[in-house]
């Protein structure tokens, strides 16, 4: 610009010389013929210059058409993405949010400006919000991005598990942050969906094998710390065979599922009940005080089935053997307790059946069904209670102990 500029007063200067050197008589041509000529030299120049500004004009106008061209484009990207983005500034106020985000929470996108997107997390992960906003604020180095599960709750109240991914920017010592939300209820459907068929039985829809090859050692653990004791018990239907073979299977399975869910109606909160395979469970009974309590749970469990179970209009009446062992007087690792409550189930069989045996070394006692009433049972410690192993059999995660 300066330099048309100085072409434009030098064409001006040569000009204003024609016309002094022209009305001056008499008249000077050669003086004429040097103004004239740096005249048309200083024109030549402007005409070079408006074309190279006319040129200049249109390659910035076909420039801002392509930055327009590729504006729309990225508002199309933002707009219409599949995932949700939200535009914050560092205390977290939404400036702006694409239509995902919108519809993920429920609301129309102008009322998500000026919102605080911590009003929208859950109770329970708010501190972690102010505290990442506030790790933000704190630094001017783009920090890496790494997703964080967490929950939001729509206007309407409704529940919805994302990943949440932050970056930010700084302009005129102004930070904002970019939040890219993530919708992932199906996928944490699908991994407790995999829990509960890995940690839990098709068939009774209580904890399996492998979810006690995860619960009993914690639990062991726990107990050796508090200093309390656990049973673990194996429980074998009595005559189920004979059922399963002259019935069907079909009569069978509903048979277990019967007498899995009057067993579970005869346990504690803290009490567990696992099939362990067929038509034998394992019961783990911990924070144990005395060994009346397990007692009194054996009886439970009898009593529970001695009324008949109607199963497809047959009246079926079913028992079982329990076997016994304590720890940590039996043993004090999970195969240990399980080979031995093994062992008192067989002895509960021998003496009869539909009757329930304690683990004891040597050769099975003539006195009856109470084969462990002298075992020595501590004092539980009343300021750390267990996690209810039920509450959590029927959820979809594993017990914490």
């Amino acid at each position: 610009m300066n330099t048309v500029l100085k072409s434009i007063d030098a064409v001006q200067q040569w000009a204003l010389r024609l016309c002094q050197l022209v009305s001056e008589w008499p008249l000077q041509a050669d003086q004429v013929a040097l103004a004239l000529d740096a005249f048309n030299r200083g024109m030549a120049e402007l005409r070079a210059t408006h074309v190279a500004l006319v040129q200049q004009n249109q390659a910035l106008d076909r420039h801002r058409q392509q930055l327009e061209v590729e504006c729309r484009h990225y508002q199309d990207l933002f707009h219409l993405a599949p995932d949700g983005y939200l535009i914050s500034d560092g205390t977290g106020i939404i400036q702006g949010g694409n239509v995902a985000i919108a519809a993920l929470l429920h609301l129309p996108q102008v009322a998500l400006v000026g919102k605080s997107l911590g009003q929208f997390l859950a109770l329970k992960d708010r501190r972690a919000f102010e505290r990442r906003l506030a790790q933000l604020s704190h630094t001017t180095q783009m920090l890496p991005p790494r997703p964080w599960e967490t929950q939001l709750i729509t206007q309407d109240g409704q529940v919805i598990d994302v990943a949440i991914t932050v970056s930010s920017s700084y302009g005129h010592g102004t930070l904002r942050l970019y939040w890219l939300v993530r919708d992932i209820t199906e996928k944490k459907q699908a991994e407790a969906k995999m829990r509960r068929q890995a940690f839990y039985d098709q068939l009774t829809q209580i904890p399996n094998r492998a979810f006690l090859d995860t619960y009993l050692p914690k639990v062991l653990a726990q107990a050796r710390r508090q200093r309390t004791q656990v049973a673990v018990a194996f429980l074998d239907l009595d005559k189920f065979k004979d059922i399963n073979d002259s019935l069907g299977h079909g009569v069978g399975d509903q048979l277990l599922c019967r007498v899995a869910r009057r067993l579970v109606q005869c346990l504690r909160g803290e009490d567990l009940l696992v099939r362990w395979g067929g038509d034998e469970f394992v019961l783990v009974i911990s924070r144990l005080t005395t060994v009346e309590s397990v007692l009194a749970t054996c009886d439970r469990i009898l009593a529970s089935l001695q009324p008949i179970i109607p199963v497809d209009n047959h009246p079926l009446r079913i028992g079982t053997s329990i076997g016994i062992a304590l720890f940590p007087q039996d043993g004090t690792d999970p195969t240990t307790l399980l080979r031995h409550a093994d062992q008192a189930l067989y002895r509960a069989k021998n003496q009869g059946r539909n009757t329930y045996c304690f683990y004891q070394i040597g050769l099975p006692s003539p006195n009856g069904n109470h084969q462990g009433t002298n075992h020595q049972l501590g004092t539980e410690d009343p300021t750390s209670p267990a996690e209810s192993a039920t509450t959590q059999a029927a959820g979809e995660g594993l017990p914490k102990v």
